[in-house]
């Protein structure tokens, strides 16, 4: 039987095709959407994320470097900084021109940063806020700012070799900036920059802090480091040195409290000050020490009992032929004590003291006392001089090196030196921070004194102590005394070496080195001018006034007549210093009707600490003349002042 095929019914294969491929594509949709809204969803977020931000790192504010009496001596303060996106500039002439006048810069240099194809450029780096005003008034879309952080050190050049400076980059560069840049310097904070669909910057947040930055408390004393930078100046103008240093130390722990270089110069203008005059003399010169040297020959030779006490030497009437060479006194003796050499500066003398030792014994307590090597002070840059070893010395070298030749140290490593000679006999290193603190203020490091050895006996270090007394009061170092203070000290007076061979006859470095053992803490203070004009050139008649008019700053610092017995620095011991009968009480700092002006107080019977304080509370210039109570100033009281300017004032009579 034959069937008849059913026709085919395309309408409804249709409806059936077109059903199957809506539902092919709807299957593909949602594994579509699936994968963009869930599998994939975190990368396409983070795609979108780099589309509509751009990340900027600012530096971060750095750490603060403060003196021991709490004062700041390097800050970072908040200052703009201009950028631009070249891409999105249109008319960048016309740009630049506007950017030129108010940022004072050259327009072609602008418009060719401004050509760049890049998304980010710096047009200039930390700016007024006036600037930055400015900027934003102009209304230039791809041209804003952002804050930044400026270092600023507000005590300016005040222990500038010790302090040092960080560059734009937020690096330190030199000094304590350097040393401790890890601790200093916190990372650069991410700032997102959310940009609209013109890719125009609308939003900023920063994405978080760096909770590393630390800050670094010294052992400098403002006030000691005022009264010794301006004694070191006033002496090196006055007698038209070449340099100088002075280092004010803590004999019994190894604490710088002053470390003064000159010529120095001002922190904030560093860029301008070339290599040489920012160099640190203190760590990076050597130098022949002269007849300072024989302060160690004689705790030596008493150390290892080669001489006793009263030991009379020959010294040939002030020319002695030895090996070959002659030795020459300036003050001819035909015959000193062994304390006698020392006190009237002896060379002959000193060479026959020499001649007990052995070169292996005289090297040996010469390493002890720390010479040849680096001191390990902590900043950087220091040179360790030279002492050669004994299989190099010639038939002169132990009788040169006796009276300061032949041999090269520098001045921290003379002072940590003597430091020991008088302090007992310890040899502490030195340093000149004392301890690391966080955000919060907690400590998070210490610098405890250090003692590095043992290098004398104590009764070899009291028998040092009793001839540089006599040095003082009545040998060499009589420009230092200073009545009712126990004052010890040796005078150095030392030929600098001749390019062409031997010494110069009329390049010399003059120096001082003793110590105030009245005083706690114990101090020990270094004076040295170099290559110093004129005839008289010796180390009693420039450096020994200087180290005693230092003295008598710090002494005055102290609040207390020179004739008490232990007087307490104040910054030392946290207290403050009684105020004596001239004295009327604290200081009282007023502003001034106008932002950055300040009253000028009566200071008319105030000793020097209290008018240092106020001075660096009203953050002005000074100028100080005398030790005593104040009895001038200009300007006068009442006056205004503007921050910055200049303060003289002149003291008189004793401290009380």
């Amino acid at each position: 039987m034959y069937h008849r095929a059913k026709p085919v019914n395309w309408v409804a294969f249709r409806i059936a095709l077109v059903a199957v491929v809506f539902a092919a594509v709807t299957v593909l949709l949602i594994a579509r959407a699936y994968r963009l809204q869930v599998s994939d969803a975190e990368a396409y977020k983070k795609r979108a994320e780099k589309q509509r931000t751009r990340v900027l790192h600012v530096e971060a504010r750095r750490g603060m470097v403060f003196d021991r009496t709490g004062e700041q001596m390097a800050a970072s303060l908040e200052v703009h900084s201009i950028y631009a996106r070249p891409r999105k500039i249109r008319d960048k002439k016309s740009v630049a021109r506007t950017l030129a006048g108010i940022l004072d810069m050259d327009e072609k240099a602008l418009l060719n940063k401004l050509a760049e194809d890049k998304n980010f450029v710096w047009i200039k780096r930390r700016v007024s806020p006036l600037i930055a005003e400015k900027i934003k008034q102009a209304a230039m879309r791809e041209v804003t700012s952002i804050t930044e952080y400026k270092r600023f050190y507000p005590l300016k050049s005040l222990a500038a070799h010790t302090v040092g400076f960080a560059g734009i980059d937020s690096s330190g560069l030199e000094g304590i900036e350097l040393q401790y840049d890890p601790d200093l310097k916190a990372d650069p904070i991410p700032i997102t920059a959310q940009q609209d669909a013109l890719g125009r910057p609308v939003i900023f947040a920063a994405m978080g802090q760096d909770p590393k930055r630390r800050d670094v408390h010294l052992t400098i004393d403002r006030n000691i480091q005022f009264v010794a930078e301006r004694e070191l100046e006033e002496a090196a103008l006055r007698d038209q040195a070449k340099g100088g240093a002075v280092l004010v130390m803590d004999a019994d722990t190894g604490a710088i409290l002053a470390m003064a270089v000159w010529p120095t110069y001002n922190l904030n203008l560093c860029s301008k000050t070339s290599a040489e005059v920012r160099r640190n003399r203190c760590i990076s010169d050597t130098f022949e020490p002269g007849s300072t040297f024989k302060v160690f020959l004689a705790s030596i030779a008493l150390d290892l009992g080669k001489t006793s006490s009263g030991e009379k030497f020959f010294c040939h009437s002030g020319l002695y032929r030895y090996q070959g060479s002659e030795i020459h006194d300036i003050v001819p003796y035909k015959h000193l004590s062994f304390e006698d050499v020392i006190i009237h500066s002896s060379n002959i003398g000193a060479v026959k003291i020499s001649e007990k030792l052995t070169r292996g014994d005289f090297y040996r307590m010469l390493c002890r006392f720390g010479f040849g090597a680096a001191t390990d002070v902590d900043l950087p840059g220091e040179r360790p001089g030279l002492l050669p070893v004994p299989g190099k010395w010639s038939v002169l070298t132990k009788a040169n090196i006796a009276f300061g030749q032949g041999i090269s140290v520098n001045p921290v490593q003379l002072t940590t030196a003597f430091a020991a000679a008088v302090n007992g006999g310890t040899l502490y290193r030195p340093h000149v921070v004392s301890r690391i603190t966080n955000a919060l203020g907690e400590t998070i490091r210490e610098n405890r004194p250090t003692a590095v050895r043992r290098v004398i006996k104590p009764a070899t270090s009291e028998a040092v102590v009793d001839i540089l007394q006599h040095v003082v009061e009545k040998g060499t170092g009589k420009a230092a005394a200073i009545p009712g203070v126990c004052v010890v000290g040796k005078t150095g007076t030392a030929q600098k070496a001749d390019r062409s061979g031997g010494y110069s006859q009329d390049r010399y470095v003059a120096s001082f080195i003793g110590g105030l053992l009245g005083l706690k803490p114990r101090l020990v203070i270094f004076v040295m001018l170099d290559e110093p004009a004129g005839k008289s050139r010796t180390g009693g008649k420039l450096a020994a006034p200087v180290f005693r008019k230092i003295s008598e700053g710090i002494l005055a610092l102290c609040g207390s007549k020179p004739q008490t017995p232990d007087l307490i620095l104040a910054s030392a011991s946290g207290t403050r210093p009684k105020i004596g009968p001239g004295s009327r009480g604290s200081i009282r700092v007023r502003k001034g009707p106008k932002p950055g002006e300040w009253i000028v107080p009566d200071l008319k019977g105030f000793d020097m600490r209290q008018v240092v304080e106020a001075c660096g509370r009203m953050k002005c210039d000074t100028s100080f003349r005398g030790v005593g109570h104040v009895v001038d100033q200009n300007p006068k009281a009442g006056s205004i002042l503007q921050e910055g300017a200049l303060l003289k004032v002149s003291f008189e009579g004793q401290t009380s």
